[in-house]
């Protein structure tokens, strides 16, 4: 690294005001195990921040027995979600939260839309 330059490897990106930005691409989940009361997909790396609200949703859910992520060796392992229903469906209540928190996600990026305009720069 010379005279303070980031190092080469560096993925964060600056971004200009007014440059537009790469639409984010889907995410490709795996279903690694199915039973009828229990549910274990795995997410691709890099995708493990949604984690941490997802099983806290998840826990909060009536119907859900258990929910945890792991996340494994960083190299080895992909990001993975389990989660243990009663009474339902984990693909349902999986389903149901997961539309649960792009909804509030949505409200939120609705709100910052609507007070970034009125923000002058």
């Amino acid at each position: 690294m010379l005279d303070g330059a980031p190092p080469a490897d560096t993925r964060a990106a600056t971004v200009k005001k007014g440059t537009p930005v790469a639409a984010p691409t889907r995410m490709e989940i795996h279903v690694a195990e199915k039973e009828h009361d229990a549910l274990r997909i795995e997410l691709p790396k890099g995708e493990e921040t949604l984690l941490i609200p997802l099983v806290e949703a998840l826990q909060a859910e009536e119907k859900v027995v258990e929910a945890r992520y792991y996340l494994g060796h960083p190299f080895l392992d992909k990001p993975s979600l389990y989660l243990r229903t009663k009474g339902e469906k984990p693909q349902a209540v999986l389903k149901r939260v997961l539309k649960d928190l792009a909804d509030v996600y949505g409200d939120a990026l609705q709100d910052f839309d609507k007070k970034a305009d009125k923000i002058k720069s």
